[in-house]
């Protein structure tokens, strides 16, 4: 038996045939285990040891975050449009962005809502620091909590709505719940982009509060869904001839994922030069001091890192999903999409670990803490998406587009 069955409404599958990323899901609860202890140190140490460990942690649970929201983002913007190219990823953006999901990330920020002095500055502002103070109306942490929780309670509704509606789609084949989830998820782009901004400009920018940009949300979530959709090419592409992938993966489908992922690189670009410019230009020191310090202000290593980003994250890329022929061929667009997210750890540490209130700005050297807080809540994330995808069809079982599209290939 080669593809997935329903029974029960649980999703059983032939060991020989399920794709290698799931063999991986003991690998990720193991981690996530150790991550409950990481939880604990980050709870309960003091000292020096708690605040290296808690501002390094930030650099991990932004980045897991950013993925998140950014599975969240394709899979509206599929259920919007009813993409064909997006249905081998479906089912990785709707685990990614499951309510899950943001009780996990809830409760690992826990340590650092419990910690707040150790994070954020704008708890206990200096006297001479008039532009924090004058803030205080907003950045205090009674309505930060606040508009955290109603923001992962709005984000966790949309999700679970769109996903219910399309396990029922599974069984019932009602092509009205498509065209449900399109009436929902249109006009849900437009409230999840507010909600956004509110949360990254929480959970992110207010890590300098006295610095403030407008490109600085949607930066981060074209960044995140740059994350979200090169994990999704790496696991789809890695079990391309295993069931359910092998009967729709055909060079026109890679080469419309390629596609997408190119038209994120130059978002990316677009964001990240614009913000540049208009600080530049701006050339006020509340705003342009997030690049001078990781530049001229900078002794050793933030600049470089800076500069490996636009390398990294722009313009190999760029110039490589140029060409049509890497772009059909799975395991080439296996081998960018691995590039691209090695270079997104790359570009989040640049933007947060430089952003964190105790470190020095000269150390563009990873710490144990930066490593411990992706790593850890990197397993959690993944422990968590293999679980939801085993339990389900990898591909929706009420589309067979590319099942059709392969079979009418010339």
């Amino acid at each position: 038996m080669s593809e997935a069955t329903m029974d029960s409404g649980m999703v059983a599958m032939d060991q020989d045939s399920k794709p290698g990323f799931l063999k991986k899901k003991p690998l990720a609860i193991l981690g996530a285990l150790g991550a409950l202890g990481y939880w604990g140190a980050l709870m309960f140490t003091s000292g020096d040891m708690q605040t290296h460990l808690l501002n390094g942690f930030m650099y991990g649970f932004v980045f897991w975050l950013m993925a998140t929201l950014g599975c969240l983002a394709l899979s509206l913007i599929h259920h919007s449009i009813r993409s064909m190219w997006t249905l081998p990823v479906l089912r990785v953006f709707e685990a990614g962005s499951h309510p899950w999901m943001f009780v996990a990330l809830a409760f690992f920020f826990m340590p650092v809502r419990t910690h707040m002095d150790k994070v954020y500055e704008w708890i206990n502002p200096k006297s001479t620091d008039y532009v924090v103070k004058f803030k205080q109306a907003y950045l205090n942490q009674g309505f930060f909590d606040l508009r955290v929780l109603i923001a992962f309670l709005l984000l966790g509704g949309m999700s679970i709505y769109l996903q219910m509606s399309s396990r029922r789609q599974d069984k019932s084949k009602d092509e009205s719940e498509a065209q449900l989830r399109s009436n929902v998820a249109s006009p849900c782009i437009v409230f999840f982009a507010l909600i956004t901004t509110f949360l990254l400009t929480d959970i992110g920018m207010s890590l300098t509060p006295g610095w403030y940009s407008t490109m600085y949300p949607l930066w981060l979530i074209v960044g995140g869904c740059q994350t979200a959709l090169t994990i999704g090419i790496w696991l789809v592409t890695s079990a391309a001839n295993k069931a359910p992938y092998k009967d729709s993966m055909s060079p026109s489908l890679t080469k419309d994922l390629g596609n997408m992922m190119f038209l994120l690189t130059m978002l990316w670009g677009y964001t990240s030069v614009s913000q540049l410019i208009i600080l530049w230009n701006g050339n006020l020191p509340d705003t342009a001091f997030f690049y001078a310090h990781r530049g001229v202000d900078a002794k050793l290593g933030w600049n470089y890192i800076g500069a490996s980003t636009i390398l990294g994250c722009f313009l190999i890329p760029f110039v490589t999903l140029l060409s049509p022929r890497i772009k059909m061929y799975h395991a080439r667009l296996k081998k960018v999409a691995m590039f691209i997210l090695v270079f997104r750890f790359v570009d989040v540490f640049w933007i947060i670990a430089a952003s964190v209130p105790h470190r020095e700005w000269d150390r563009a050297i990873p710490t144990l803490g930066d490593g411990l807080g992706v790593f850890f809540l990197g397993c959690v994330w993944f422990a968590i998406l293999l679980s939801l995808m085993e339990r389900q069809p990898l591909l929706p079982l009420y589309d067979n587009r590319l099942k059709e599209a392969k079979a009418n290939a010339h």
